[in-house]
């Protein structure tokens, strides 16, 4: 049993970061919440093939260069440099695409929109490196706060469309990201499991193999609407994400908080982590089969609660559910590939996550032209997409846990 002090300790060292978490996470759901219960099908589809592809595009414009700043704490500041630089470009070319396409609503909010939220993630990564974890999550978190205002100001009232809203929230966040790095300058001593940049060359290099694990994720992780978007109608891309944002956004918000505290945790003591997995593993398994049936009663009683109705069909709300806690069992994997994986492996794994993450339009086109339900067949291929993602990753744990027994013998 763990002691009141040492639960006291904990609680001190992890509820400054957690409540600004919950405060950003907590924002951008709630806006979320407000366009799908007060939009019309047409507002609810722009936003969520908007947010999406936002995310998905900033896996583009970060190329992995996010995630070594965690891993390579050294080169901070030609990563820093170089992140930038290649943000700019990207970000320029794909929200010209994302216009093209009737991605996003303007090729404006599409440059904006991609360079904000990969701005904000090279910030948080920075500062998050540097153990500055609150003023990490105030910075990722500044321009969901900003946003939910937006909605609740001028969304509602009819004042202002989502677009403009997001990309005025991304330009006041830019500013509160520099002072926030300002006051936090770089600190000297930091643990580096790795050393391997010395150039520009090196950075898109090594940034390769987590732009591939990234990408994958990304897809993974937001490619649902972008994929209901395709194969079905305004109406289906309204309906999956209402349902997402009652059976599926919760346990992600859970979720994005564990995967950052997890992930610095296996950085600085990752056998203590180990010895944690080898002895609780069952109990963690316990806890997920427990917790996918009180996900979806949350689920059905949010729907009631904020749209009025329980219109979301049985099997379309258990999917999302499943898929909310399968995606939560994947924590511990993602945390060992970005932190302690070699370069041979992470470039393996990647190349077998991209495959999965494709199964996703693959599946749901299969589904699809055997006559199930758009929403149905997209969720039943997410579900399975990201349960061959899960067993990928146990297998890579599974394998690191073996090979540190041995070296421990």
């Amino acid at each position: 049993m763990i002691s009141i002090t040492k639960l006291t300790s904990i609680l001190k060292k992890f509820a400054p970061s957690a409540l600004v978490f919950l405060f950003g996470v907590g924002a951008l759901y709630l806006a979320d919440l407000i366009i799908a219960a007060s939009g019309d099908n047409e507002s609810i589809a722009l936003w969520a093939t908007l947010k999406s592809f936002m995310m998905i595009a900033s896996t583009f414009a970060l190329f992995g260069i996010n995630q070594l700043l965690v891993r390579e704490p050294k080169a901070m500041r030609l990563l820093t440099q170089v992140g930038g630089t290649n943000i700019l470009a990207v970000s320029l070319v794909l929200g010209i695409i994302g216009a093209y396409f009737d991605l996003v609503p303007s090729i404006l909010v599409g440059i904006v929109a991609i360079a904000g939220f990969s701005f904000s993630n090279l910030a948080f990564q920075w500062l998050r490196s540097n153990l500055q974890i609150t003023a990490a999550y105030l910075a990722n978190g500044s321009w969901r706060v900003l946003f939910l205002l937006g909605i609740l100001v001028f969304f509602i009232s009819g004042n202002a469309d989502i677009g403009m809203i997001l990309t005025g929230s991304f330009v006041i966040s830019s500013l509160i990201i520099v002072g926030l790095i300002t006051q936090n300058p770089a600190k000297k001593e930091l643990i580096s499991l790795h050393d391997d940049i010395r150039s520009v060359k090196d950075i898109y290099l090594i940034g390769s193999s987590y732009f591939l694990a990234a990408i994958s994720l990304s897809i993974a992780t937001y490619g649902e609407n972008l994929v209901v978007h395709q194969i079905g109608t305004t109406a289906d891309v309204a309906q999956y994400f209402r349902a997402s944002v009652v059976f599926l956004f919760p346990g992600m918000i859970l979720n994005q908080y564990l995967a950052t505290v997890i992930g610095l945790a296996v950085r600085e003591e990752e056998s203590r982590v180990l010895d944690h997995l080898r002895h609780h593993f069952w109990k963690g398994v316990a806890g997920l089969l427990l917790l996918w049936p009180i996900l979806l009663a949350v689920g059905y009683m949010l729907e009631m609660l904020v749209y009025g109705e329980t219109s979301t069909p049985l099997l379309l709300a258990t999917l999302l559910v499943v898929a909310s806690c399968v995606r939560l069992a994947y924590i511990l994997p993602s945390s060992f590939i970005g932190v302690v994986a070699s370069r041979r492996i992470l470039f393996n794994t990647s190349i077998i996550y991209l495959i999965c993450a494709f199964s996703l339009p693959l599946l749901s086109l299969l589904f699809h032209s055997l006559g199930i339900a758009t929403v149905i067949s997209v969720a039943l291929a997410s579900l399975i997409s990201w349960t061959l993602r899960c067993a990928v990753g146990a297998g890579l744990v599974y394998r690191r846990l073996a090979t540190v027994t041995l070296e421990n013998k």
